[in-house]
């Protein structure tokens, strides 16, 4: 039989060796990068049904937007809201000192 070990002892091995934590969150970044919005959706179990019901739409509507490549914004904050989530919106600039992250406010801010 062979010798199993735990997650976590794995994790730590993992982790201990040089670089493994910037490593890791690159790749976390490429595959984050690389969901799109229908396997969230599938992630949490929800239907375009389901989907379109939350945002008061038709489920056509919702599998036309998620084939779309040019989308409202609005639109894209409908359907996050519709999975239970909130938009947010970034500048992301690459400079000599590393990553730059400015939030877009979209519109006019209400309280």
């Amino acid at each position: 039989m062979p010798s199993t070990r735990s997650y976590q002892r794995l994790h730590e091995q993992v982790i201990a060796r040089p670089g493994a934590v910037e490593r890791l969150a690159e790749l976390r970044k490429e595959t984050l990068a690389e969901i799109n919005l229908q396997e969230i959706r599938g992630v949490l179990k929800l239907s375009q049904t389901d989907l379109a019901e939350a945002m008061g739409i038709t489920q056509s509507a919702v599998s036309q937007f998620e084939r779309g490549d040019d989308i409202l914004i609005s639109t894209l904050d409908n359907y996050v809201q519709g999975l239970g989530a909130s938009l947010r919106i970034a500048a992301v600039f690459q400079g000599d000192g590393g990553e730059t992250v400015i939030p877009i406010q979209i519109g006019s801010k209400t309280g």
